[in-house]
């Protein structure tokens, strides 16, 4: 068998995610235009763990067949749901929160400088506007999660042979305009023909 020839056989088409960042704003922060820097409202979690970050889409359909068929007639896709693995590495102010779902006023610092809040309760709605950049030296995609939450905690291990680390699962929510996430795309290939901005 002859070698592949065609535009997709390009190895400058060929991407990994060899680095990135996971960033995190208030709710209602406004998105930078196209692949601008962050910014100065969101923040950058730090870091991440060396299994970078999983994402996951579950998508659930209905099919109808009517009774005269034993064929269905007709499938629509009723939900998708898109959700982003990690474990942060970093020990902050802004991975503890996230990960145990608090605010700033559920917390309280004593006068020896140690930081304390109650855990087990209900927790509070907790939504934010999460970024994350997949790089690829020169090259990168952009995922935006403009109404994002913690959806699920993995446990934490307490051990000297592995770091502390808060392993979370980020689920996008819907937004007003009907999308829970947007992705941005330079990477080297472009629209068939190049759309007018």
């Amino acid at each position: 068998m002859s070698t592949p020839i065609g535009d997709n056989y390009d190895d400058e088409l060929v991407r990994m995610g060899v680095t990135g960042q996971l960033m995190y704003a208030p709710l209602g922060t406004i998105a930078p235009d196209g692949m601008a820097e962050w910014a100065e409202e969101f923040i950058d979690l730090g870091w991440i763990s060396d299994e970078g970050i999983t994402e996951s889409v579950d998508e659930s359909s209905e099919g109808f067949t009517p009774w005269q068929a034993t064929a269905e007639v007709r499938e629509d896709i009723t939900s998708v749901l898109i959700t982003w693995e990690t474990t942060l590495w970093t020990t902050s102010y802004d991975t503890v929160a996230l990960y145990f779902r608090k605010q700033e006023a559920d917390m309280t610092r004593n006068a020896d400088g140690s930081i304390e809040f109650v855990d087990g309760n209900i927790p509070k709605k907790h939504r934010v506007f999460f970024g994350i950049d997949v790089i690829d030296d020169p090259y990168r995609r952009r995922i935006e999660i403009p109404n994002g939450g913690i959806s699920e905690r993995g446990g934490q291990t307490y051990t000297k042979g592995s770091l502390i680390g808060y392993p979370i699962t980020i689920k996008g929510y819907l937004t007003a305009q009907g999308w829970s996430c947007k992705r941005k795309f330079l990477e080297g290939w472009d629209l068939p023909t190049p759309a007018t901005p």
